[in-house]
């Protein structure tokens, strides 16, 4: 339901991926700030920002998924592969 929320505001998959990146980005940001004064504190906040990544990546994995199932892609699809057929066939490739 979540998804397919998103694929109906036109969220692309890129937009997930890089929020993957940057959870990491963000949790080396994170882990290398830490102050003397209380560094377990930042290491816990780095790794707590660092888990996101995996949930940001399984929405982007399926967020492309349905991308690829929308018709107009699956037209632009099959054009490519007849194009495809008919330039193999043109030079003698079976």
């Amino acid at each position: 339901m979540f998804l397919k929320l998103l694929h109906r505001l036109h969220v692309p998959s890129d937009v997930a991926y890089g929020m993957a990146m940057a959870s990491i980005l963000g949790s080396i940001a994170v882990w290398a700030r830490r102050n003397e004064k209380n560094p377990a504190n930042a290491e816990r906040l780095g790794i707590f920002i660092g888990l996101w990544a995996p949930t940001f990546m399984i929405i982007g994995n399926a967020l492309h998924i349905q991308e690829a199932q929308t018709p107009e892609l699956q037209r632009e699809t099959d054009v490519l592969a007849d194009k495809a057929t008919q330039a193999a066939q043109s030079i003698g490739v079976s």
